[in-house]
């Protein structure tokens, strides 16, 4: 074989030899020691897809907080707009707190769109122009309620704080779990 020349297939790798059998009476080999450990399960165990999965679940647990606390924050505030200033306030800290729920849902839409391999790329306009618009009605949706229905200024603005909240609160939640 000449030295620019390489070969079409792989050198064979020579497979590994069995690990000999344990001997009767010793005791529990640290194999078993280890599959007998609490959460272990038999086929468990960090594998290729096993990091992904539990990002996954882990992401999927950080969103829900955030809704709850959201929600949590939303029925606080709607106390408080009740009682200052009384039905439009209430009105308009629904209406904003609603327009926020709904863009927080789509921004969400819009990161796993964008975190999946290569898919972004196929839809990219359409992406964009959705992310656009989506913004484009939040800001219409804050016009609307302050200016045009004249609701009360503070609880619209609590309304659209309610994801903000629920973040702060999930960031306060990872500071002190760790």
């Amino acid at each position: 074989m000449l030295p620019e020349e390489r070969p079409l297939l792989p050198a064979r790798v020579p497979e590994p030899e069995p690990a000999p059998a344990p001997e009767p009476g010793a005791g529990a080999s640290e194999a078993t020691a280890l599959s007998a450990a609490p959460g272990a399960e038999a086929g468990s165990g960090p594998g290729p897809g096993f990091a992904a999965a539990d990002d996954e679940t882990e992401s999927r647990a950080v969103i829900r907080r955030i809704k709850r606390t959201a929600v949590i924050a939303y029925v606080v505030f709607a106390v408080f707009s009740w009682i200052s200033a009384g039905f439009r306030g209430f009105l308009g800290l629904t209406c904003s707190a609603a327009v926020t729920i709904i863009c927080f849902l789509w921004l969400e839409e819009i990161a796993q769109a964008l975190l999946q391999p290569a898919a972004h790329r196929r839809n990219a306009r359409r992406l964009t122009f959705r992310a656009i618009g989506r913004f484009v009605l939040l800001g219409v949706a804050l016009l609307v309620t302050i200016t045009v229905a004249h609701f009360n200024a503070v609880s619209v603005l609590l309304g659209f704080s309610i994801i903000v909240v629920g973040i702060m609160a999930e960031a306060l939640y990872a500071v002190f779990r760790n």
